[in-house]
């Protein structure tokens, strides 16, 4: 790492001197000031989470579109406005309609949310006994299987080992480790008594990531398979419910529990004495939400109707049923404050680009990419005239392979050489013309597992050909945790990235001729 360094320094102390004097103003008018004003606002408490489509996410639409207002960038959004409306889509439980009953008299209806919730998006109604069959992994024996099939299947939550998993994420972890028994429709996981995860505890942290909150997708999309979206009926009691159910079917949660922890070859335990009823409703509801998006003219007259798109995702993931709030500080505000200050950037250069600029603040992505999709699905300008797409997500923190070295100079840079090599050439000459902060590819490669190039909104461009650059600076203990919050991002090294998008994006609008691309065969 000490070579790197030495090159980072070396490439730093040219400071510009041989990038484009005409783009200079522009360039110093970026700053750490001006990107922590953007972030104190929209990671604010009253703009609660940006959640999409709720009132925060429109707050923060506001004030971006009047942020492109004061730049006197063109409104080219709807009505002439700032503004591209779609409508999503949002199926979630529906909790008047979902409940446990024990037995067919009703006269034990457990509630919905009530130490008892289910997380699938489909209307079903299962009547059946039940069977416990230990932890989440237990394996059942061939000549078993058909017993189970068609019964209420009953486990603790998570694995035996996750059991005893004392990380930051095993709460998580447990909760989203399932069985995939064939023939099963129901299969209810039981909470722990207490800690992080209780019933009460894990609901809050369900909350947190939406999926009490059901699933988004863009109206008259066709189905997809979301994970939410499945065979089985998943859901979660607490203990207390558990081991009242179990009692009535002739058993104890607690003496169970200590045989599937002892027994490594755990056997089901079929409970027949009473019938179990899970009923699972859902409601649809359409509601509207918005991309906010601004234009500068190109200057050339034939270039001009040519468009480099800056993209950033300003939605988060809102607030728990409880109130805690998700600042989403890093995602994205950090990402959404460098969009607006590049935007500031090119107004207040005195020379125009040549190509024009599209600015927009995306919406959706953390439900899957909704706002991009909508705009390549509905673009204000021809995909073919589109040169280039540059996109800001997560630009304010240290990952946790550079914090413990203390080494925040660094972002990593995803796609720039996937659709046009030439792209990567114009991003590395600017950076070594100006900020000279190291390219990390890391996460360029197609075989990295977290697949960061398919998982923000560049990849709904990159899809239909368009060159792209993804700039990052990696997850962190906070990354979709209330935690992430506005005094933990690293403003000046946020101005540097921002730098290097500006400059980045004044070399492919001022390029003659378009961007050579990769043939089909990948030469």
């Amino acid at each position: 790492m000490k070579t790197i360094l030495v090159l980072v320094l070396a490439a730093a102390s040219l400071h510009g001197q041989s990038f484009d004097p005409a783009a200079r103003a522009g360039y110093e008018s970026i700053k750490a000031t001006d990107l922590k004003k953007h972030v104190l606002i929209l990671a604010s408490d009253s703009l609660e989470g940006r959640e999409t489509a709720e009132p925060g996410q429109r707050k923060a639409a506001a004030y971006i579109a009047s942020h492109f207002g004061r730049l006197g960038l063109k409104p080219v959004g709807s009505h002439g406005g700032y503004l591209q409306p779609f409508e999503v889509e949002v199926t979630k439980v529906d909790p008047s309609r979902s409940s446990l009953v024990v037995n067919a008299d009703e006269a034990w209806k457990q509630p919905w949310g009530e130490e008892y919730l289910t997380m699938s998006m489909k209307d079903t109604t299962v009547t059946s006994s039940i069977v416990f069959v230990g932890y989440v992994d237990t394996r059942i024996a061939p000549e078993t299987r058909p017993k189970v099939a068609g019964r209420i299947v009953v486990s603790l939550l998570g694995t035996r080992q996750q059991a005893t998993d004392t990380s930051a994420n095993a709460p998580m972890m447990r909760m989203f480790a399932s069985r995939r028994d064939s023939g099963v429709a129901v299969v209810l996981s039981i909470a722990d008594d207490t800690g992080r995860t209780s019933f009460s505890a894990v609901y809050e942290m369900l909350s947190g990531i939406g999926m009490d909150k059901g699933q988004m997708r863009l109206k008259d999309a066709a189905p997809g398979n979301p994970r939410m979206v499945q065979q089985q009926v998943r859901g979660l009691l607490s203990a207390g419910v558990a081991d009242r159910l179990l009692r009535a079917a002739g058993a104890s949660l607690s003496e169970l529990r200590s045989r599937a922890a002892r027994e490594e070859n755990f056997q089901p335990v079929f409970l027949d004495k009473i019938a179990v009823t899970v009923r699972n409703a859902v409601i649809r509801e359409t509601r509207p939400t918005e991309n906010v998006v601004g234009l500068l003219e190109g200057s050339d007259p034939v270039l001009k109707n040519e468009i480099v798109v800056f993209t950033g995702h300003y939605d988060h993931i809102g607030t728990t049923r409880s109130g805690v709030i998700y600042y989403g500080a890093d995602d994205d505000a950090s990402g959404t404050a460098a969009v607006m200050e590049v935007a500031e950037a090119f107004v207040a250069n005195p020379v125009k680009p040549k190509r024009s600029l599209l600015f927009m603040a995306v919406t959706g992505e953390e439900k899957g990419l909704l706002g991009s999709t909508y705009y390549v699905n509905h673009p204000l300008f021809p995909l073919e005239k589109t040169v280039a797409n540059l996109n800001s997500d997560m630009l304010g923190r240290m990952d946790t392979k550079y914090e413990p070295k203390n080494e925040p100079n660094y972002v990593y840079v995803i796609g720039s050489d996937k659709i046009s090599p030439e792209l990567d050439s114009l991003m590395k000459a600017a950076n070594e013309q100006t900020v000279g902060i190291y390219l990390d590819y890391t996460y360029n490669d197609e075989n990295d597992p977290n697949q960061f190039y398919r998982r923000s909104d560049h990849y709904n461009f990159a899809k239909n050909g368009i060159p792209v650059v993804f700039f990052f600076t990696g997850t962190h203990a906070d990354y979709h945790q209330p935690t992430d919050t506005p005094d933990k991002l690293l403003y000046d090294r946020m101005s540097s990235i921002t730098r290097l998008i500006y400059a980045t994006g004044w070399s492919v609008a001022q390029k003659q001729g378009g961007l050579n691309r990769k043939s089909a065969s990948g030469s």
